[in-house]
C-alpha cells in the first residue's frame, strides 16, 4: 500500500496522508458547523418553550442542557479548525470540550434529581482534574 500511494503522488506518502486527513478534518468541521446551526435553531425554540411552560424551571431545563451541548459542539469545531491551521490538535480545546460535557452531564443529573453525595464528589473530581490539566497546559504551552 505504501508504494501504491507513493506512485500516486510524486510528493510521497506523508504528504498524501496529510492531505487526506486535512480533507477529513474539514469535512468534520463542516458537519459540526451544520450541527451548530441546528443547535442554535433548537435553542430559539427552547426560548418559546420557556414562555409557554407552566413554570420557569420546566422550560429552562431544556434550554440549559441544549446551551451546554452547543458549547461542547463549538469546542469540538474549534479543535477541528485549529488542526486545519496548524496540523495538530491543541489539547486545550479537547479538555475544554470535556469540561463542558461533564458540566452538561452534571446539570442533567441535577435536573433529573438523581444526585447523591457520591455523584457530586465524582463530578467535582473530574472537573477538578480537567481544570488542573487545563491550567498546567496553559502554563507550559508555547506562545
Amino acid at each position: 500500500m505504501w508504494c501504491f500511494l507513493c506512485v500516486l503522488s510524486d510528493q510521497g506518502f506523508p504528504t498524501v496522508m496529510g492531505k487526506i486527513v486535512d480533507y477529513l478534518v474539514m469535512l468534520l468541521a463542516f458537519i459540526t458547523l451544520v450541527a451548530l446551526i441546528f443547535g442554535v435553531y433548537k435553542l430559539s425554540l427552547d426560548l418559546f418553550n420557556i414562555l409557554n411552560a407552566s413554570t420557569f424551571d420546566i422550560g429552562a431545563k431544556n434550554f440549559v442542557i441544549d446551551t451546554l451541548t452547543v458549547f461542547v459542539v463549538l469546542e469540538l469545531m474549534l479543535g477541528f479548525l485549529q488542526y486545519h491551521g496548524k496540523n495538530r490538535i491543541s489539547p486545550s480545546y479537547i479538555i475544554d470540550a470535556g469540561i463542558f460535557f461533564v458540566t452538561r452531564e452534571l446539570m442533567i443529573e441535577l435536573y433529573a434529581g438523581n444526585t447523591t453525595p457520591l455523584t457530586f464528589v465524582s463530578f467535582a473530581a473530574i472537573i477538578g482534574v480537567l481544570g488542573l490539566v487545563r491550567a498546567v497546559l496553559t502554563k507550559i504551552s508555547p506562545t
